[in-house]
């Protein structure tokens, strides 16, 4: 979940939007967004903005955790530094008899410098602590009708694509313990007492499906991870010393990262079989952008690659980040500290097709959806625009009033923190 930057405060409230070729003209698009803007101000009825505000003060955090918003106190002045913490039922569809929400339950959860809620499968809440160090990682599994507690365990949690709970404690120099638990009841599905340090994760749709272990022996192995099971085995090249490696998946391969001299080997998940090598400048990741790869580069820039045999499609060193929808990409290349200049790509070529204007921060996109991003207007509102790939532009979602902190994007819902330390959500329209 991004956090939005309200930053600098802008004087032209409308996006600079320049043109490519077979689309509408800057000054018309401008004009119409005037417009828009000008109605969501009070020229003409709008339709009721649907938003409650939640009870908040300095240094809370608020999360969305399946249908209910939960809110973390800041720590307790205390050695033990415990937080509390409160969770709301999110009104159906926005409407709510009140404006104001008010907590189901409350209760005191152990603190840390950081503490992350995550929802989970069988009506439970995971609020993980983290204190530090290998005994400072801490999941403490709530019921959400009640706020009951179920179980505790060491650990930080990632969920499974089974809808299991990946726990993963630190050990040393010498690696980690995983556990693999049942969210309802903390049972032990399976464990490992001692896994390598480097663990590469598969996302699927609802979690994790696969664990990849990269051992000081150079041994890979690719793990089920609801079952533990093995799936694939291999050892890693001689000529690719693991002491110099970094790898990560995407898809369907595994993407080991030499530094010197650069390169990128590709292998299969499946099996581990070498698919292609390629030399390439100094890579900080690489992810999926639609049919190809984008590697990103250390210094900034973007390389495409084929994803069958690792050859640069295109290369562009002005883009530091992207976001693939469809067969367009929605880019940004730095502006200022405050913002970034947003740009509309063509994913196959590269070819720019509309300039999106410069916008504080952008959250990536939610269930395949186009990106999100938001500013400050002129008159110290929030505008809030969906990037519209189709037609080049940025569709305004709403004009909201007040000066806000940060913000967090969900489907749907836009949430932020305000002055005074409340929490504010709205539903966005569609």
């Amino acid at each position: 979940m991004a956090l939005i930057d309200l930053g600098e405060v802008r004087d032209d409230p409308e996006p600079a939007v320049r043109r490519g070729l077979g689309l509408r003209p800057r000054w018309r698009f401008a004009l119409v967004l005037g417009l828009v803007l000008a109605t969501l101000a009070g020229a003409a009825p709008a339709p009721r903005r649907l938003s409650v505000t939640v009870p908040g003060r300095a240094g809370a955090e608020a999360f969305l955790a399946g249908d209910q918003l939960v809110v973390v106190g800041p720590p307790s002045p205390d050695l033990r530094g415990d937080r509390d913490l409160a969770a709301y039922d999110l009104p159906e569809e926005g409407r709510a008899a009140s404006s104001t929400l008010r907590a189901r339950w409350r209760r005191t959860v152990p603190g840390g410098p950081r503490i992350w809620p995550a929802s989970a499968a069988a009506g439970i809440l995971l609020v993980t602590s983290n204190r530090g160090g290998r005994d400072g990682q801490l999941t403490v599994a709530l019921e959400t009708a009640t706020g009951r507690e179920r179980w505790r365990q060491p650990g930080s949690p990632m969920l499974t694509e089974g809808g299991r709970v990946l726990l993963t404690v630190p050990a040393g120099e010498d690696g980690h313990s995983v556990r693999v638990v049942d969210p309802a009841t903390g049972a032990v599905h399976w464990s490992v007492p001692r896994a390598p340090e480097r663990t590469d994760y598969r996302f699927a749709a609802e979690g994790i499906d696969r664990l990849v272990w990269t051992f000081p022996s150079g041994r890979i192995e690719v793990r089920d991870a609801d079952s533990g099971q093995v799936l694939a085995a291999a050892s890693v090249p001689s000529d690719f010393p693991t002491a110099d490696l970094g790898s990560q998946v995407v898809d369907d391969l595994l993407l080991a990262v030499r530094v010197d001299p650069p390169a990128v080997t590709a292998y299969g998940l499946d099996r581990l079989e070498r698919r292609w090598t390629v030399d390439l400048p100094s890579v900080a990741y690489l992810s999926s952008c639609g049919t190809l790869l984008c590697a990103w580069e250390q210094a900034g820039g973007v390389r495409m690659l084929d994803r069958a045999t690792g050859r640069t499609r295109w290369h562009d060193r002005r883009w530091v980040s992207g976001f693939p929808v469809g067969d367009r990409m929605v880019a940004t290349r730095s502006v200022s500290s405050f913002r970034d200049g947003v740009v509309l790509l063509e994913t196959a070529t590269g070819r720019e097709l509309a300039d999106l204007g410069s916008w504080n921060g952008m959250q990536t996109p939610v269930e395949g959806g186009p990106p999100i991003a938001s500013r400050e207007t002129r008159d110290r509102r929030l505008l809030v625009a969906q990037f519209d790939v189709v037609l080049g532009r940025p569709r305004v979602l709403d004009v909201l009033p007040g000066t806000y902190g940060d913000c967090r994007f969900y489907p749907e819902l836009l949430l932020c923190q305000q002055l005074d330390g409340s929490f504010r959500l709205w539903w966005l329209p569609d």
